[in-house]
């Protein structure tokens, strides 16, 4: 019976454990519920102060709630994260093949669908200049040749786009998601690409003349041809022997500055 104890201890120890945490991650929830609840009643009464509503929600957060695991000491470890992707709007979801085309419709006559889900659309030789597609999701979509210069895409979901050929001059590419984006050939002329992840992204041949890529990941990235004359490349994520074969002048890299191609 004396023998049980230490056991039975053990047991106690961790079901009063999983008790504790059990109810930490209720209350977190909790707090996270009461912050959508104030969130959306900002909203709805027109709140200006976007940051101040956004403080109150713990929007791109990781909240650790409690997975039990138990090694031999009879302890308790956190594990799981659980995450929140911007956007979600019911009405941009894909499904509903009507809304789809509703949406598609909006951009071309409108030049704006902000937040839309638009993945595999073919915008192919499309003129959008000055579109506003802030955070839109275009993952897949056809813009091969399309006219988007001066375009916001801030924040835009661009995984595995293609834009070859097409004209992003002045392009807001800032934070946008162009991993094995098809960039080749395209214009990005003076583009805004401050903390893009361009991961795997084709930008052989494509201008890239006083173009800001401060902070972007370009691990991986082809750029074969392209001209990155007086581009901004300061603390970007890039290897030296991928941008070998570009053009560089007045080049602003992480390593320091480079003019090997002024001639």
């Amino acid at each position: 019976m004396l023998g049980c104890l230490p056991a039975l201890s053990g047991s106690f120890g961790l079901a009063v454990d999983s008790c504790r945490r059990y109810r930490a991650y209720r209350n977190r929830v909790i707090q996270i519920c009461r912050s959508l609840v104030v969130f959306s009643l900002l909203s709805i009464l027109g709140c200006n102060n976007i940051v101040l509503a956004a403080k109150l929600l713990p929007i791109n957060r990781q909240l650790f709630v409690p997975i039990i695991t138990t090694d031999s000491r009879h302890l308790s470890n956190i594990q799981l994260a659980v995450h929140f992707r911007p956007g979600g709007v019911d009405q941009n979801q894909i499904g509903d093949t009507d809304s789809y085309d509703a949406r598609l419709t909006q951009l071309l006559y409108s030049n704006e669908c902000p937040g839309c889900d638009l993945r595999g659309a073919n915008l192919q030789r499309k003129v959008l200049n000055g579109a506003k597609l802030p955070r839109a999701d275009l993952n897949g979509a056809r813009f091969d040749e399309a006219e988007l210069s001066a375009a916001d895409l801030t924040g835009a979901y661009l995984f595995g786009t293609n834009l070859s050929q097409a004209n992003l001059r002045g392009t807001q590419l800032i934070n946008a998601d162009l991993r094995k984006a098809n960039l080749s050939r395209a214009d990005l002329q003076g583009a805004y690409l401050l903390l893009a992840n361009l991961r795997k992204a084709d930008l052989r041949g494509a201008q890239l003349t006083g173009a800001f890529l401060n902070g972007a990941d370009l691990t991986g990235a082809r750029f074969s041809s392209a001209d990155l004359t007086d581009a901004d490349l300061t603390n970007a994520i890039v290897n030296q022997s991928d941008i070998d074969d570009a053009i560089l002048c007045r080049t602003r890299l992480p390593w320091g500055d480079i003019s090997r191609d002024c001639g």
